[in-house]
């Protein structure tokens, strides 16, 4: 990964532990990129949709719906990596 990619995969991931704590209502102090979203950290079908429209307006990007599939939910990391892919696309 270059220096770029790097530094946007971070502002990435720090997006989707910000919107994760806004769409959950608490706090997420130990959320890591291996936090699993649904297992560990209650997120539901309603709070999938939250989260990906308030990632859009973070980010300022737009997901293309028909790329989604339910792996890229399972965990901060499969998130970040659907959303970095997303915005080279």
């Amino acid at each position: 990964m270059t220096d770029t990619t790097t530094a946007s995969r971070e502002r990435i991931v720090s997006a989707v532990k910000s919107v994760l704590a806004q769409v959950l209502d608490y706090e997420l102090p130990e959320l890591t990129e291996d936090s699993r979203l649904f297992d560990e950290l209650g997120l539901d079908s309603t709070g999938v949709f939250e989260l990906l429209m308030q990632l859009e307006e973070e980010l300022a990007t737009e997901f293309d719906s028909d790329n989604l599939e339910m792996s890229h939910f399972e965990s901060v990391r499969t998130l970040a990596d659907f959303v970095v892919a997303e915005q080279q696309a």
